[in-house]
This record gives C-alpha cells, sequence and structure tokens, in this order.
C-alpha cells in the first residue's frame, strides 16, 4: 500500500468522512467477494484435477473433520467415541467407574 493518495482526514467534515466510509466499505465488500470467487475458480479447478464434484470434496473434508475432533474411542467398540466436550457418553463413565483411566481411551 502505498501513501501516495493519503486523505488528511483531519480536515474533512462527518459528510465527507461518512462517505469515504461508506466507499471504503463497498470496496470493501467487492475485494471479499472478489477473493472468494477467485477461491471458487481455484477449488474448481482442483475437484475437476482429482476427479471429484465440489460437493464430494466438502463431503470427504466434513467426514475428516469428524475424525478430527475425536479424542476418545471406546477399547471394547470402537464405533464408540467422544471428543471430550459435553457429558460424558455413558460407556466412558461406566468403564471410568470401575477403575479406568481416561488416558486409557485416547486417541
Amino acid at each position: 500500500m502505498t501513501n501516495s493518495a493519503a486523505i488528511n482526514l483531519e480536515s474533512l467534515n462527518v459528510d465527507e468522512l461518512r462517505a469515504i466510509t461508506e466507499t471504503a466499505q463497498q470496496l470493501i465488500h467487492q475485494k471479499q467477494h472478489q477473493s472468494l470467487f477467485e477461491a471458487y475458480i481455484q477449488f474448481e479447478q482442483i475437484a475437476k484435477e482429482s476427479n471429484s464434484t465440489i460437493e464430494e470434496i466438502l463431503k470427504a473434508g466434513e467426514s475428516l473433520e469428524k475424525k478430527r475432533s475425536i479424542k476418545y474411542r471406546n477399547t471394547a467398540n470402537s464405533d464408540e467415541t467422544w471428543t471430550g466436550r459435553g457429558r460424558k457418553p455413558t460407556w466412558l463413565v461406566e468403564a471410568l467407574a470401575a477403575g479406568s483411566k481416561l488416558e486409557d481411551f485416547a486417541i
């Protein structure tokens, strides 16, 4: 960013400052939209190169994100997991009451 178009904001009145603010907000919105559009084009290209659709990639990402959030797994039933947030699941409460340690289930 260059300072060649610097504006002395102190010399402007309230209406002029509001006009600058509105113009700046519009420009920010346009640039954000353009950036998202460019990212989408790149995303389409990645999907094409991997013989996938954007929807397939998003679905795979959701599945991966769920797997990443899992912190604990029931050693007796690998389908039962817990993220470590919220109430402990029954299988974990029972195992802890029976003497197991939380670390025993850490992934």
